[in-house]
């Protein structure tokens, strides 16, 4: 009888054990399969859930001021003979402009290149150099800077200096450096056009030149309003009925005649500037029908109302 019992205690014992098992089995099934899921639509997930990052150092600058000027043209090959002068205007314009980076010394030790990275450039080192120690290649450097350091371009430096720049680093700074060949010379010349010269016109920053473009469109503006008025106070004459009869939008068709005032030379050229484009510059299909003494009059009018 205790026998029977047991067994089925035992038996009675095993059906929990069972049970629990089969659920941790289901619920292991359940988690592997939503974190393989996840894992399968991570990047979707990522993408939707993370802001993109801003650099908030980002600074949009604007077109410098920069006046007209003539870049004279230069022999490089005649650079040999005028060494002594140009390193020592080189000397003059490195403490002007280099020395706060690369250090009086040349070795990168200025106290403006302490936080850039990478380190400004120990001139007394020969390795490493991005475009070479050759002064070909040193004005090269100085003329495109060199992308993601901060070495920056000094396009705006004539070429005179920029070669007195770098004979001044070659002398006072790299042990031994490397000389140019006529080859070097050659196509340091043809690549910058050093020996052609160049005029670089003005130059205004963009929104300077928004201001001006919209004062100006205020003016013209003003300008032609004044016109009109002063029409509709006229007495009535055959000019001032005329231009009303031929126009659909007096005010296009006075700042049409106002962009480019020559008309005023020759009646022959004011016909062609209305007929050319009647219909999108203010006039209308009548003045087609104007015989020569209508237009005589229409030319006078318009010409004593636009100075």
């Amino acid at each position: 009888m205790k026998s029977s019992e047991n067994n089925n205690f035992k038996f009675f014992n095993k059906k929990p054990i069972a049970f629990l098992s089969s659920i941790y089995v289901y619920l292991i099934i359940v988690i592997t399969t939503i974190g393989l899921i996840y894992v399968y639509n991570l990047n979707e997930i990522t993408t939707q859930t993370i802001p993109p990052r801003l650099n908030s150092q980002v600074v949009e600058k604007d077109l410098p001021l920069q006046e007209a000027r003539v870049i004279p043209p230069i022999d490089v090959f005649s650079l040999k003979d005028s060494l002594t002068g140009l390193i020592a205007e080189g000397k003059k314009l490195f403490e002007q402009n280099c020395s706060s980076c690369h250090g009086t010394a040349g070795k990168g030790d200025g106290p403006a290149g302490g936080a850039l990275v990478p380190k400004p450039r120990n001139f007394t080192k020969t390795t490493g150099w991005k475009n070479g120690m050759k002064l070909s290649e040193i004005y090269k450097t100085l003329e495109e800077g060199i992308p993601n350091t901060g070495m920056a371009s000094y396009k705006y430096l004539l070429p005179e200096y920029k070669l007195a720049l770098g004979s001044f680093i070659r002398s006072a700074f790299i042990p031994n450096p490397p000389e140019d060949t006529d080859e070097d010379l050659l196509n340091l010349d043809l690549n910058y056009n050093l020996s052609e010269g160049a005029s670089i016109p003005a130059q205004i920053p963009v929104k300077f030149a928004d201001k001006l473009i919209v004062s100006e469109n205020n003016k013209t503006e003003k300008k032609i309003e004044g016109i009109i008025t002063s029409i509709k106070s006229m007495n009535e004459n055959e000019g001032k009925k005329l231009f009303y009869q031929v126009t659909n939008n007096q005010f296009s068709a006075l700042v049409t005649l106002n962009a480019d005032q020559y008309w005023k030379k020759d009646q022959q050229i004011f016909i062609n500037v209305i007929v050319n484009d009647a219909t999108n510059n203010g006039f209308n299909g009548k003045v087609f029908q104007l015989s020569s003494t209508q237009w005589d009059s229409l030319f006078i009018f318009l010409s004593g109302q636009i100075h």
